[in-house]
Parts: structure tokens; C-alpha cells; sequence
């Protein structure tokens, strides 16, 4: 549910705006009424509100003053102004202050169901746009901490102790954007890792196991050939050949 914050100086018209539309069914929770800006501020701060259904002319802290407070603070809230009447110096005002609609009353309850489902559907897309930009740097962030610590007794458990996420999310994830599973690609970077050592340093194969992260060297043989066809030791040698 998207949260909306109504302010009117009237309170029949406060009253009427929540039953002019079926708010729930559009998708949007009315989570505050005020009676004046300085109280539909506080209600829009205090819910951290998506929406904003304001009078333009209220006493003390108008619509657009309001308005202007929201745009100040980088708020990032619908706002939709209402007004008995049509002032286009008020309306250009309105629009230079990233004002979503400006409607008159009494409100045509079509337009605003219209306007509202467009809101809806543009915070829906909105969401899950950044839902997926946050899944993608999550699995940067995993492959990163596999490059910095592969040398490190680090698994997927602990790794999602330590970023508080649940370790079979995290793989189900991991293995949609990559199209490896999380041990796979450690494994890999660690043969890489390891494989780089053989070929450049004179280090035993044991102390090579130890410092790519690995505690079985049976298992670091296993993955070795897996990936290159060939033992370490093999590989070793090959090297020194060429």
C-alpha cells in the first residue's frame, strides 16, 4: 500500500476525499488527515508518505508553501493540489515545484481514480526497478568479497550472517544473475587464484592450497582437474616446461 496524506482546511472536505474513491482497492492507504500545512508536514514526515492530496489556500502554512517545503526537504512524494478555483500564476507556480496534477473541486472522483492508478502503476515499476538494481549490486557485492577473501574460510552462511540475509535467498539470487551457484564461482576464482601461483611462484602445492582458502587438498585436486584437466602438479610442471 501506498501511503496518502490529505490536508484541507475544511472538514467536510477532508471527509468527503476519503470516501470519494475506494483508496484500498486502488492500491493506497490514507494514513493521515490535516487540517492545516504545518500539520500535513508533520504526518508526511512522521509516515513517510508516497502521497500528497493538498488544499492550496489553508491559514498559516498554504498548499504551495507546503509544497515548497517538500520540494526543500528532497522529498520524494506525489502531489496533487486542489483549489475551488483556476489561478495559472498558482498552477505554474505548482508545476515549477514538480507538482504531479493540479485538480478543481469538487474533485471528479474518474479523474482522480485515473490519476491515481498512474501513480500507482509508475511507483509500482519504480520499485521494482530499483528492487532489481539492489539485487544486482548485492551479487557485486557477494563477488567482490569472494575476490577479497577467497583465502579466508568465507561461505555463503557466513556471508549472509554478516550482510543479514537469508543464506538460500542469497544463493537462489546469486545463481539467477550469474548462472552459478555461490560455491561454484568461489571454487573457481580459488583454482584461478591457485593456478596463478603455480605458475609464477616456486611454493609447494600445500602451501598454494592454504593460501587460496582451501583446508583438503584432495578436495583443491578434485576442483584442480575439474578445471584445467590436469593435476596441480602436472599443471606445475607444464609451466616450467613452456
Amino acid at each position: 500500500m501506498y501511503r496518502v496524506v490529505i490536508a484541507d482546511d475544511e472538514r467536510i472536505i477532508r471527509s468527503g476525499l476519503q470516501v470519494v474513491v475506494d483508496w484500498n482497492g486502488l492500491g493506497f492507504e490514507i494514513v493521515g488527515c490535516a487540517g492545516n500545512g504545518e500539520e500535513a508536514l508533520q504526518m508526511l514526515l512522521e509516515h513517510d508518505a508516497h502521497v500528497l492530496l493538498t488544499d492550496i489556500r489553508m491559514p498559516g502554512l498554504s498548499g504551495l508553501q507546503l509544497v515548497q517545503k517538500v520540494h526543500e526537504l528532497g522529498l520524494q512524494i506525489d502531489i496533487i493540489l486542489l483549489t475551488s478555483y483556476l489561478d495559472l500564476e498558482y498552477a505554474r507556480q505548482a508545476v515549477s515545484l514538480g507538482v504531479r496534477e493540479y485538480l478543481l473541486k469538487p474533485v471528479d472522483e474518474v479523474a482522480l481514480a485515473e490519476l491515481l492508478k498512474k501513480i500507482r502503476d509508475e511507483r509500482d515499476r519504480q520499485d521494482s526497478s530499483d528492487g532489481a538494481r539492489r539485487e544486482q549490486q548485492l551479487v557485486s557485492q557477494l563477488r567482490k568479497m569472494i575476490e577479497e577473501e577467497y583465502m579466508n574460510n568465507i561461505s555463503l552462511k557466513s556471508l549472509a550472517e554478516r550482510l543479514h540475509y537469508n543464506p538460500a535467498y542469497l544463493g537462489r539470487l546469486f545463481r539467477a544473475e550469474t548462472g552459478n551457484s555461490f560455491r561454484d564461482e568461489l571454487n573457481a576464482y580459488r583454482v584461478r587464484q591457485a593456478a596463478q601461483l603455480l605458475r609464477s611462484s616456486d611454493i609447494s602445492i600445500y602451501e598454494v592450497v592454504e593460501r587460496v582458502g582451501y583446508h583438503d587438498i584432495n578436495y583443491f585436486h578434485r576442483i584442480f582437474l575439474k578445471t584445467y584437466g590436469m593435476s596441480p602438479g602436472k599443471y606445475k610442471s607444464g609451466q616450467r616446461k613452456g
